[in-house]
């Protein structure tokens, strides 16, 4: 059985180690000597990321091994963070100056503590295999760049997700990045303005045209930088547009995207004096989950098994887990008792992450 005491020092302890994205290595070195103190054999692929082998009891010698995955970078601002427990010993937040970073330390509390339990209770247990990847904020990069020779697992949990464990997604969006450099002619805007082409007029005129926002509901669009220029006096020569779109449905992403591209091709007609660079690329696949699907009926199996009720539900969000199933690894995203990601007003409730624990100790004892 769990031990919740020591998962909320586990958690605690991993909060105090800085590691926002590209900064991990403090953070996999406390990881690796937990999980080599676990048993397990503990490599690292030429990115960094961690993988760790244990295998399983006798009765499942032999077994393919299950995926237990989290990611050990955060967003910032996420140095120096304090985390503070409230007098029930529930609800964890920072001091609100800095993310608490629960997203994802909790998932990597649950893997370990888990693991730890179903080891101690010494039932029987599944080989499992251990990834805690690099860099997953702001492009899932560890993931898509770990060495899938070193993974045997075909399905697993990826402990990432708002909300308590028995949240399941299983349905995750494709995303394709949209960016483009407008490149203008610059002049003095006071004495020859008509002899400038503002690149931020152009780029602006672009926008009017997008599809943005929630288009439907499996596809949204955004563009989330657009700047340019100089001095308030010079007409703009450069603009940068930096965006994205994501759909859970293939034909929608490639629909909007050609749309997108028809749009930028419009306003370069109407400007032959400016040079538009647009670069549009996919940066994972959607992923989606039938009822009846082996690795979701095992997961569900779990959640049930610890007294839960499996709710299963789709996101808009991309995830590790989108570039696991690209590689053939049905491993579905679920809540970590974390809410609020990515802001100061973060927060996580000790009972979810319990019961998150729960669920992996019978998910490893199946």
């Amino acid at each position: 059985m769990p031990d919740r005491q020591r998962l909320t020092q586990t958690l605690i302890d991993l909060i105090k180690i800085d590691s926002p994205t590209g900064e991990e290595d403090a953070i996999d070195v406390h990881l690796s000597a937990r999980l080599a103190d676990l048993g397990a054999t503990v490599r690292h692929d030429d990115y960094g990321n961690l993988v760790a082998t244990l295998p399983g009891s006798n009765d499942h010698a032999g077994e393919t091994p299950v995926m237990l995955s989290a990611h050990m970078d955060t967003v910032e601002p996420g140095r120096g963070i304090k985390p503070t427990l409230d007098a029930d010993g529930e609800v964890l937040r920072s001091d609100g100056t800095t993310i608490l970073g629960g997203d994802c330390k909790a998932g990597l509390a649950i893997a370990l503590e888990g693991l730890t339990s179903a080891i101690e209770d010494g039932g029987p247990r599944r080989s499992v295999q251990v990834v805690f990847s690099r860099a997953e904020e702001g492009g899932l990069n560890g993931a898509r760049n770990l060495d899938f020779s070193l993974i045997n697992a075909k399905s697993g949990m990826v402990f990432d997700g708002e909300g308590p464990v028995s949240r399941i997604c299983v349905s995750a969006p494709a995303q394709n990045i949209v960016q483009c450099h407008v490149t203008g002619v610059a002049a003095h805007a006071g004495l020859e303005p008509e002899n400038g082409t503002s690149a931020l007029l152009v780029a602006a005129n672009i926008l009017t045209r997008l599809p943005l926002g929630r288009i439907d509901d499996e596809t949204t669009s955004n563009i989330g930088v657009l700047n340019g220029g100089l001095k308030r006096n010079i007409v703009p020569e450069s603009a940068y547009m930096d965006g994205e779109l994501r759909s859970r449905n293939q034909a929608k992403l490639e629909n909007y995207t050609d749309e997108i591209r028809r749009a930028f091709d419009q306003v370069a007609a109407l400007y032959p004096q400016a040079t538009i660079d647009l670069n549009i690329w996919n940066q994972y696949q959607a992923y989606q989950v039938g009822d009846g699907h082996p690795a979701l009926d095992d997961i569900a199996k779990a959640v049930t098994a610890v007294g839960l009720t499996p709710s299963m539900e789709t996101t808009g969000g991309g995830s590790d887990a989108n570039v696991f199933f690209e590689h053939g690894i049905a491993a579905m995203v679920v809540g970590i008792g974390v809410r609020d990601f990515h802001t100061t007003r973060e927060t996580a409730r000790i009972s979810e992450i319990m019961d998150g624990a729960r669920v992996c100790q019978a998910y490893l004892s199946a």
